[in-house]
Order: structure tokens, then C-alpha cells, then sequence
């Protein structure tokens, strides 16, 4: 099927695949039937094969191919082969990209399994080209299918490997995979615990937990020479990724990062949830550490972050403005007094400034003296170390406690839930022995239903209160031994440790008009 026109061509190959590459997609065989096709057609072979051996979805990544497009600027051919279309891409939208930016140089394409017969390159025109428009558009969608299928396929076994409680995916930092060959010659796999690198991260939980960023954590390993997950050196985002990371109390997630950002926006926001499942691999990080860890970011919050974190105000973040409940700025201001009378001395002042008069104009602009109320706030809390009645005050008279007729209630529930199943068990052999009826037998059971319903509302009443004063209990004794030695701690702190304490145990402090209110975290 010789052209009576002359055509140059060149051959692109690609094997995105361990599969591909051993199975009828292999780089010789594309090879080979593509120069089959020149030979039967006539062509002439202008160019070694370019040839891909990654993945189709990152066109921008595949040197091969970009050398093509390169190479097509200067012209030297008129005909790019392929063994079929999927060659150029599997995601429909792609192949079209690479397609179209071939045809802005007047380069045609050839697939071996969907030919279209070429034309003379002297008279060819991209925008005239229907029949090759269509068998594209065939192929491409044929392909983005058979893309998806695969996609499900793998995207099924991972699931079902995630729920029985192994991780489908790469393992953290932290974690190293073992492979070996059973007796049946199938390769098996097995997550196991790091021990250097298990170090590493139980040192970054406990630093990130007594105060420290991220990104200082990152500048610590780097400088000690710790060897990163991935690149030269450690970056505050993979601190933070590890710090949320509930693989390394042992669980084992799926399905809830995704790398599209926009796609995972979308299944949030429709309430699409990941798997969670106890895994089979060892825990580096406990529950009540990764617990603390959470919270601790939770604590740090907007507080800790743009100007707040760069604001020399220890109180900048957590200070708002009691008229208008804005936040407030920090400012500095330097009085030249000897102007007016050279015997005075200049001075200097420190004030909290209310944000919304600076930004919006809808307030007073002048909230506090700054000296002032970081005294007050240091002053209450010297107040809490020296008084531990006020304390547990703070504590306590918040909470619900549990009334003397809400215990002798559950005393009274518990002992009639333990009882239930004796009477069950009774009115099921007085059916059984024929004395009472079937309707009755019923009437019994869902009497006995509803009494057990009504005995576990006070029982779990109780329960959930008694937890909540155990919670408090705890956060009390935290929040004791946090204020231990407060003043040698606060007077040996440096700066960021001072504002970090601060935001551990105060919620926000609202000021202004002459009035402090300062709310507790406990």
C-alpha cells in the first residue's frame, strides 16, 4: 500500500507498566509493527524510535515525547506512528492535548490498530480532516474507558486491603516494607517498624508537644543531618503531615487524601469519607500522644499564625477588643519629649491597638496599655500557682456535677439491668412451659425492653458525667503541672516559648474600656 507521495516519519513507543512492557504492549513489539507499517506504506524512517517507559498522565515529564514536539518545530517529519492512540495518553483530555499541539505544526498522526490513511503533507490541513477527527475521538474514548476500568479494579483491591487492616499504599516515615516468596512462589509483604527512623518521629511528637513549630523541628533535623523522607532537606509540611498521620497509632487509612485537590474539595463537601481500620502493623506513636498532639495544633489554632506569630505582643492572637471583639495589633511608640523641654527624657510605650479602628474604622483606636495588661494576665496566673482552691475552681465550677439523687438513681438503674436478663430468661421458660401465651409471652418481652431502655438513659447519664469530671480532673492536674516553678520557668523562657505557654492556657482575653476578662482553657 505504497503513497504516491512522500511522507517522513518517526515512531513514538511508551510502556507505562511492568505489565505493558512484558505483555503485547512491549517497547520491541510497538516498535516493530510500527516500521512493519512504514515499510508496507512506503515511508521513509527519519529518526530513531522515541521512546517513553513512564506513565501517560504527566505529558510535561515525558522526555521522549517533548523531544518529539521539539524536534516537530524544526520539521524534519510530517508523520508520527503509533502503536495505538492510548500511546499518546489514556486520559482522553491528554491525548487530545498531544495530538493538537502536533497538528499546530501540520504533523499528522498514524495508529497501527485504527488506521487512517495519511495525506499529502504538502496539501494537509488539521481543519480538514473529519474522518481522522472521528477515529481519534473513538479511540480516545475507548481508551479513557478501559483507563477507568483499571482504575476501579485497583481502586477495589485497595479497599479491600485497607479494611482488612494492611496498608495498600506506601508506608510513612517510620515504617519499612518487607517482601518474600511464599511456597507458592507468591510474593508476600509485611509492614515492619523502623527502629532509627520510629526515633526520629517519637522525637518530633514529643518536641512538637512541648512547644515547638514545625518549622523549627525541620531546621533541627536538617541541621543534625537526619536523612528526610524524600529530597536534601526537611520541610515544615511533611512535619505536619507526619504529625496527623493516624498510621502511626497503628490504624491504617484510605481514601481520605487525595492528590486532585479540587476533586477532594468536592467529596467533602458531599460528605464522602475515607476508610479507618485497626491495622496489622505495630503502633510507634500511642493514642494519648497523637491525642496531645492534636490538641496542641488545635491550641496554636490562628493564634500562632501571619502577624500574630511575628507580632512582639505576648498577647497578640488571643487579646481581642471588648467593644467591637476584634483583635487587637501591637504597637510600639516613641515619645521625643526633650522637643518640647530638652530636661525631660524621651520614652518609650507599648500599646494594644484595636484592629477594627486600624483596618475598618469601626472602633476606638486605642485599646490598653500593653505593660499593663501583660502584668494583669502574669498576675492572675501567679494568683492560680500560689492558690490551689482557685484552681480547681477554674476547673470545677464549670462543670456538671453529679447530684445525690442522680447516684442513688444509677445505683437503683444498675441493679435492675443486671436483673433483666434473670427475668428474660424467666418469662421465656413460663412460654416454653405453657403457661403463658404467645401474646402474652410478647407483652412480657417488650415490658422488659423498656424498662432495660429506660434503666440504661440514668446509667449512661451518670456514666458520661462521671467521665466528664474525670476529663476535668485530668485537665486540672495537666494544667497544675504546667504551672509548677512558673516563675523560674517564665523567667529562663525565651520569647516564642513565653507566647506559646500563654496560648496553652489562656482561650482569649477580652479588654477595653477599662475592663479584663480573660477566659481559660480549662
Amino acid at each position: 500500500m505504497e503513497n504516491k507521495f512522500h511522507i517522513r516519519a518517526v515512531i513514538y513507543a511508551r510502556v507505562s507498566t511492568k505489565e505493558q512492557a512484558e505483555g503485547k504492549y512491549s517497547l520491541p513489539d510497538q516498535i516493530a509493527k510500527c516500521k512493519k507499517t512504514i515499510v508496507e506504506h512506503g515511508w521513509e524512517l527519519v529518526h530513531e524510535p522515541y521512546i517513553d517507559a513512564e506513565s501517560g498522565h504527566l505529558i510535561e515529564e515525558r522526555r521522549a515525547f517533548q523531544q518529539l514536539l521539539d524536534d516537530a518545530e524544526q520539521h524534519i517529519f510530517d508523520l508520527v506512528l503509533v502503536y495505538d492512540f492510548d500511546r499518546f495518553a489514556r486520559n482522553r483530555a491528554r491525548a487530545t492535548l498531544s495530538r493538537e499541539a502536533l497538528k499546530e505544526l501540520f504533523i499528522q498522526t498514524y495508529s497501527t490498530n485504527t488506521p487512517v490513511e495519511p495525506k499529502d503533507p504538502k496539501l494537509y490541513d488539521p481543519t480538514d480532516d473529519d474522518l481522522g477527527i472521528m477515529v481519534e475521538g473513538y479511540s480516545d474514548t475507548m481508551s479513557e474507558i478501559e483507563r477507568n476500568k483499571i482504575r476501579r479494579r485497583m481502586m477495589m483491591g485497595k479497599v479491600a486491603v485497607a479494611k482488612s487492616g494492611r496498608i495498600p499504599n506506601n508506608v510513612p516515615y517510620g515504617y519499612k516494607i518487607h517482601r518474600w516468596l511464599d511456597e507458592k512462589g507468591k510474593v508476600q509483604r509485611e509492614v515492619l517498624v523502623d527502629k532509627e527512623q520510629a526515633k526520629i518521629v517519637r522525637w518530633i511528637f514529643d518536641e512538637y508537644i512541648q512547644g515547638r513549630g514545625a518549622l523549627n523541628i525541620a531546621f533541627s533535623l536538617t541541621e543534625k543531618g537526619v536523612k528526610p523522607p524524600r529530597g536534601q532537606f526537611w520541610r515544615a509540611q511533611a512535619i505536619k503531615y507526619m504529625l496527623q498521620n493516624q498510621t502511626y497509632t497503628g490504624k491504617v487509612l484510605w481514601g481520605w487524601r487525595h492528590a486532585e485537590y479540587k476533586k477532594n474539595q468536592q467529596r467533602r463537601l458531599r460528605g464522602h469519607k475515607g476508610i479507618i481500620e485497626p491495622g496489622t502493623h505495630k503502633p510507634i506513636i500511642p493514642d494519648a500522644i497523637f491525642a496531645l498532639a492534636q490538641k496542641e495544633k488545635k491550641v496554636r489554632g490562628n493564634s500562632q499564625k501571619g502577624r500574630a506569630k511575628m507580632s512582639r505582643g505576648l498577647l497578640t492572637g488571643i487579646a481581642k477588643c471588648i467593644r467591637c471583639g476584634s483583635g487587637v495589633t501591637y504597637l510600639t511608640r516613641h515619645h521625643n519629649r526633650q522637643k518640647k523641654n530638652p530636661r525631660w527624657n524621651n520614652t518609650t510605650t507599648y500599646e494594644y491597638l484595636c484592629g477594627g479602628y486600624k483596618y475598618s474604622g469601626i472602633c476606638q483606636r486605642r485599646v490598653i496599655s500593653a505593660t499593663k495588661l501583660e502584668e494583669f494576665v502574669l498576675n492572675q496566673i501567679r494568683n492560680l500557682v500560689n492558690n490551689p482552691t482557685a484552681r480547681e475552681r477554674l476547673i470545677f465550677d464549670r462543670n456538671i456535677a453529679i447530684s445525690d439523687n442522680l447516684e442513688d438513681d444509677y445505683k437503683y438503674a444498675a441493679k435492675h439491668l443486671a436483673d433483666i436478663e434473670r427475668r428474660r430468661q424467666r418469662v421465656k421458660e413460663a412460654y416454653e412451659a405453657g403457661i403463658d401465651s404467645l401474646e402474652v409471652y410478647g407483652g412480657n418481652l417488650k415490658r422488659l425492653e423498656e424498662e432495660e431502655n429506660k434503666y440504661h438513659v440514668v446509667a449512661d447519664d451518670y456514666q458520661i458525667k462521671l467521665q466528664q469530671i474525670n476529663e476535668r480532673r485530668l485537665e486540672l492536674e495537666k494544667f497544675t503541672k504546667s504551672l509548677e516553678d512558673f516563675n523560674i520557668l517564665w523567667d529562663n523562657a525565651e520569647f516564642e516559648e513565653r507566647k506559646h505557654f500563654l496560648r496553652m492556657i489562656i482561650k482569649e482575653i477580652r479588654t477595653g474600656n477599662g475592663k479584663i476578662e480573660i477566659d481559660f482553657r480549662f
